[in-house]
């Protein structure tokens, strides 16, 4: 695929989801209960738990069984025992899975992943995962008997999504909710029935019809390096040469066909959408010529063979693709089978070897000898900045500078070091210009002088410094009463920095000078961030009691601690009412946002009753709006302005005030 391809499709999926990344549902109780609110993604559209309790086990990692009630429309239920579990958060996950029809399933596959957000962003995480934002946990289970499912110690304060699969239904994403430390976070599942796709494989000369071929339906991001390959649905031809798929998820797929003796093809952009009762089947029928097949050698400079090299050949076609790949042999040859007449890019990565690609490949042409160019690399040591001994133990990061940049980019290479002398080797550079950031027990991160790569050759002699950095300290108060506030998540960021759906998703890729940090206010509301690198920071506090506090400008010096004194939290105002359709019936699984000023956006969607509550907002002047739920919007991508143009309000809020406004939507 040509590089403008690509970036066109993250540029169309960027257009796509631009609108919907700042409308990234958040639900909430609507109750006096005081609840936290949990995160859920528009793609169930679905009301929370209806009134019950059911009994979850929570096992640990050792083993170990904790009890714990949770309570349906509770976000949140202390585990009885009140002990922490293994891994020390004392947490848990707790939920049921159930059909459109409420009938609880059993034998859903239920993966958790951290790190990430809800379903209407994978085509912008494809992209992030490209560059190291890597998820930060996953785990696994199965829905039992009676549908229910539980996880235990789980990474707080993080983006979750949850992806249930069952063979009787489309997958299912629940995303961006949060995992409290201490508590059960209840969730619900409700399957969905997806869409048809049906066709026919034949042979392009005969007209015969092709059994056995296998079909593989992906995402849109599937032709992407280190797509995520788990969510495939995989089927074969019967002797008829017909295939099916029922319950495909909505949103746009990729469908690649290959069989034995014939070129692979892959179709792009199948858009599935639509009122599931109306939408008609989807049908894709295909027709393959022989295949064709491309070879070549991979070489060293010096013209020796590289063994284990990944060649991966993509035809120029837009609509229909044809693509393969393979490894190099103990001769570096490779063979690429399965491809369809056409032209190619053709890419060649290993470890140690600048990437290679060649454009305009015939499979006509001669065989390809491809050379590879040999990447560079950094050597030096790591000592103590006070009294120059060498640093024994440590992570050291090799960080791109671009030309101009006053910040450090994206990490490069990586790796931990345990040597008598403090020496380190990092390979596989590209030339260009970095610096080494340096992590160590009892030091500050620190960096680096900037330093030039040349291609092939390692550069020497680089000494890293290190100091003890300053720290930053304060204490956390209630506005009102002057009372501590205990268990508030700190967090350090540039001073810069804009939090919002977009950085926050894409948070690691995103360069910055500062160090990362976290820390919990303590019993009497302390905290202290120790060991920052010296400069100027932003903090950010989070409590679920208060609004979201960002405190600028704090400079960091070595050696100094910064005391911020007291910091006085508000609980903000709270926002309730109910959302209506055009003929007065309350909308459920409706999305409600605040928005305006800060970065207080996150919506919140609509109970069973059409109910909304939002809490903590900071006082001052807002927008309120609301919009359908997705499931209803009959395919019309501009249904989300309309309802917000038609529904917006303006409020004006003060600390500890309560409104009720209500809002009606729909055309």
């Amino acid at each position: 695929m040509k590089p403008v391809v690509v970036l066109s499709l993250v540029g169309a999926a960027i257009a796509a989801l631009f609108f919907v990344l700042f409308l990234n549902p958040k639900s909430d109780v609507p109750s006096d209960s005081g609840v936290t609110p949990v995160q859920e993604s528009e793609e169930a559209n679905q009301p929370r738990v209806a009134d019950r309790t059911t009994d979850i086990t929570l096992t640990s990692a050792t083993g170990g069984r904790e009890e714990a009630s949770v309570t349906a429309n509770r976000a949140e239920v202390e585990l009885a025992t009140g002990e922490a579990l293994s891994g020390a958060f004392n947490n848990g996950l707790a939920g049921i899975v159930e059909s459109p029809e409420g009938e609880p399933l059993r034998g859903v596959k239920l993966e958790l992943t951290a790190g990430v957000s809800g379903g209407e962003f994978s085509l912008l995480e494809a992209v992030a995962s490209m560059n190291g934002n890597a998820p930060l946990g996953r785990w696994n289970a199965v829905s039992a008997d009676d549908g229910t499912f539980s996880f235990s110690n789980l990474l707080p304060d993080q983006p979750y999504r949850l992806t249930a699969r069952h063979s009787g239904f489309a997958e299912t994403n629940k995303g961006n909710f949060a995992i409290k430390s201490v508590g059960v976070t209840e969730i619900r599942v409700v399957m969905a029935r997806g869409y048809t796709l049906k066709g026919t494989v034949m042979d392009d000369m005969s007209g015969a019809v092709i059994a056995n071929a296998e079909l593989r339906l992906q995402g849109i991001m599937s032709m992407l390096p280190g797509a995520d390959s788990r969510g495939d649905l995989v089927t074969t031809t019967d002797d008829l040469g017909q295939y099916e798929y029922l319950n495909v998820p909505g949103g746009t797929r990729n469908l690649t066909v290959s069989a034995k003796g014939y070129g692979s093809q892959t179709r792009t952009n199948l858009l599935f959408q639509g009122p599931l009762a109306t939408t008609p089947p989807t049908t894709q029928d295909f027709r393959l010529s022989n295949a064709l097949t491309l070879r070549g050698r991979v070489y060293a400079p010096d013209m020796t063979p590289i063994v284990g090299a990944r060649v991966e050949a993509t035809s120029y076609e837009t609509a229909q693709i044809s693509r393969g790949s393979g490894v190099t042999n103990q001769n570096g040859a490779f063979e690429i089978d399965e491809l369809a007449e056409g032209t190619f890019m053709v890419i060649v990565r290993s470890p140690g070897f600048s990437d290679q690609r060649l454009t305009r490949v015939l499979l006509s042409d001669p065989d390809l000898e491809i050379i590879m160019a040999r990447q560079g690399g950094v050597m030096g040591r790591v000592v103590s900045g006070k009294t120059g001994a060498p640093v024994k133990s440590f992570r050291a990061n090799v960080r791109m500078i671009a030309p101009g940049a006053t910040v450090y980019g994206r990490t490069a290479a990586m790796g931990e070091f345990n040597t008598a002398n403090g020496e380190f080797e990092l390979q596989g550079l590209e030339a260009g210009s970095y610096a080494m950031q340096v992590e160590a027990e009892g030091y500050a991160p620190t960096y680096s002088d900037t330093f030039i790569v040349s291609q092939g050759i390692v550069t020497p002699d680089i000494v890293v410094s290190m100091g003890q950095g300053g720290s930053i300290t304060g204490r956390l108060i209630d506005a009102n009463t002057g009372q501590p506030v205990a268990n508030a998540m700190i967090s350090t960021f540039d001073n810069g920095y804009v939090e919002n759906n977009f950085t926050k998703m894409i948070g690691g890729m995103i360069p910055r000078t500062t160090t990362d940090r976290k820390v919990r206010t303590d019993g009497e509301g302390n905290f202290t961030v120790a060991a920052v690198t010296a400069a100027t920071y932003q903090l950010q506090v989070r409590h679920p009691s208060y609004t979201l506090q960002n405190i600028n400008d704090i400079i960091v010096q070595e050696g100094q601690a910064t005391d911020l004194g007291s910091v006085r939290m508000y609980q903000g105002a709270i926002v309730r009412g109910t959302v209506y359709d055009v003929s007065g019936r309350p909308l459920p699984a409706a999305r409600v946002t605040i928005s305006g000023m800060g970065t207080f956006t996150d919506p919140v969607v609509t109970d069973d009753k059409g109910n909304y509550v939002i809490r903590n907002v900071p006082a001052g002047t807002w927008n309120l709006s609301a919009v359908r739920p997705m499931s209803q919007a009959e395919g019309n991508p501009f249904i989300a302005i309309i309802d917000v143009q038609a529904s917006e309000t303006t409020l004006s809020l003060t600390d500890g005030q309560e409104v009720q406004r209500d809002l009606t939507i729909g055309s």
